[in-house]
């Protein structure tokens, strides 16, 4: 995650916290009702690997450390500061391994938590999007490791429908993009037809946002992206969370 991002001016990481921030920061905009008061009508985890060797951790800091699941409504109250006259929550950080199968298991068993827990049955399923720059460390041979932890996340789901799952990959290269395919890429990566066979399909709400951001995607594209820019992560964050 320290190498160039595409054209961008900044690394990989730097673009990738950037880009969570002002995600967090819209989202918490919805949720302001007609009072100016905050509804609590999301809750967020981010899950980082490759911080500390090969493991798993929260990405909050400062008050929220060592919290998994956290509502709007705390996270908008314990900001690490402000940029730009926004709040942030997120640094950037590129160290070490891509321990991605445990980060996918540690994603199942908070989702099946919150599902499980009150009356989240009767909500909006989980969306769980993951960003990478590098192949997984521990998927496993043939990835089955990473597979499975995939598929048992994909079967968990809320009476509304199940667990969505998309996957962008970025890089450093400004080769050829592949954006939300319907089929399979035709790319010569085995990680990259990895995470085009774990994404879910794109629902029709996510469908409509990416068409207003301009991609030309069509029922039964898959959330995934090859090679994605900078502009791609930002629309692919927004495209990904409930509007």
């Amino acid at each position: 995650m320290d190498g160039r991002f595409g054209n961008a001016s900044h690394s990989k990481s730097v673009e990738l916290a950037n880009a969570i921030n002002d995600v967090i920061y819209e989202v918490g905009l919805r949720c302001i009702g007609s009072g100016g008061e905050l509804k609590n009508r999301f809750e967020l985890a981010i899950l980082g690997y490759g911080k500390d060797g090969d493991k798993v951790q929260s990405g909050w800091e400062g008050q929220l450390t060592n919290k998994w699941v956290v509502s709007i409504n705390d996270i908008f109250e314990y900001p690490l500061g402000q940029e730009n006259d926004k709040p942030i929550w997120i640094k950037p950080y590129a160290q070490s391994a891509t321990p991605m199968t445990k980060a996918f298991e540690n994603a199942r068993r908070l989702c099946q938590d919150w599902i499980n827990w009150g009356n989240h049955r009767d909500c909006h399923p989980p969306i769980v999007i993951n960003i990478t720059d590098g192949e997984a460390t521990d998927a496993g041979r043939d990835f089955n490791l990473l597979k499975k932890e995939a598929e048992q996340l994909q079967m968990l789901s809320t009476n509304y429908g199940p667990v969505s799952i998309l996957n962008i990959h970025i890089s450093s290269a400004t080769g050829d993009r592949v954006l939300f395919p319907n089929d399979t890429p035709e790319v010569q990566d085995k990680f990259a037809q990895l995470l085009f066979d774990i994404s879910t399909p794109l629902n029709e709400n996510m469908i409509r946002i990416a068409q207003q951001k301009g991609y030309n995607i069509h029922d039964r594209a898959k959330g995934y992206v090859f090679n994605g820019n900078a502009t791609d992560l930002i629309n692919f964050l927004n495209i990904g969370t409930p509007q």
